[in-house]
């Protein structure tokens, strides 16, 4: 995945509780729609604000990353984070 945004916060995660991956949140100033015409224009169509994308390090190579969604908050985005890690974010 190709870098952009504004590293707001990073660290590591395990993943099965053995396996240590890196995790950042990124700050961006759009939000990606779907493009599909059948979703509601909210969802569909980008958004211009501040918005915070989650992205898991790889379990097999450091400094790749996936994404993991976008959140409207910098809490609402660490809240997601904790719960997909099952609180192992440092």
């Amino acid at each position: 995945m190709e870098f952009d945004g504004e590293v707001v916060k990073q660290g590591t995660w395990l993943y099965a509780d053995e396996v240590i991956c890196d995790i950042r949140i990124l700050k961006r100033g759009w939000r990606y729609g779907t493009g599909d015409y059948e979703d509601p224009p909210a969802v569909r169509e980008e958004r211009k604000g501040e918005f915070y994308y989650i992205e898991f390090g790889s379990t097999v190579k450091r400094g790749e990353y996936a994404s993991g969604g976008c959140h409207e908050s910098l809490a609402e985005a660490l809240n997601a984070a904790e719960s997909a890690t099952h609180g192992t974010v440092k």
